[in-house]
């Protein structure tokens, strides 16, 4: 089974995100959930934004390496949104990490410093259209890494996975959820034949 960062958006740890790492563990997963926010969740993405700037990128982005540190054994990494960045750029430097999810956030590799290692899987999940992440950052990637799945979701809004924001929607985030699982079997039968 996989051991996993699940890496926060701007909204915070949210509810809606800490339920879905105790399905996952429920699965057998081990999940950590590291809080860059120190507690602290938005119901807007503008006041949680202006949290995080606060905060600083560079803080942030430290907060997901100190967490992958204290977790050296974590070996799957998911960001959603804000924490896709930070989730990205632990796919690209750390050498233990085997898979990668990024839902409603995706770059190119090259911002990262780094090329994709191909060793290690990659599924993305966004809206579409999304406006807090563009066709083009998704498709950069998606050229970068062809064999990435790739899952578009029409007419949702950008955190449509989280019940805790006003973006939920229940159909598409039980896709997700089914997407994500499937994928995380499919990880563990190629960890285990390898």
């Amino acid at each position: 089974m996989a051991e996993i960062l699940m890496l926060h958006h701007v909204h915070g740890l949210t509810e809606g995100l800490c339920s879905l790492a105790d399905r996952l563990r429920a699965g057998g997963h081990t999940v950590h959930t590291p809080d860059a926010f120190g507690g602290q969740t938005f119901a807007s993405i503008d006041d949680g934004l202006a949290y995080a700037a606060r905060i600083g990128h560079d803080a942030l982005l430290e907060s997901a390496m100190r967490s992958a540190r204290l977790h050296p054994e974590a070996d799957v990494v998911m960001g959603f949104s804000m924490g896709a960045t930070h989730a990205q750029h632990l796919a690209q430097v750390r050498r233990r990490m085997r898979g990668c999810m990024l839902m409603g956030g995706a770059s190119s590799a090259e911002m990262h410093g780094s090329f994709w290692r191909p060793r290690v899987a990659l599924q993305i999940h966004v809206a579409d259209p999304d406006d807090w992440c563009s066709a083009d950052e998704v498709g950069a990637l998606e050229r970068e890494v062809p064999a990435a799945e790739v899952y578009r979701y029409p007419h949702q809004r950008h955190m449509f996975v989280d019940p805790s924001t006003r973006d939920y929607d229940a159909d598409a985030a039980d896709r997700f959820e089914e997407r994500l699982n499937d994928w995380l079997s499919r990880l563990d039968a190629a960890t285990a034949t390898a």
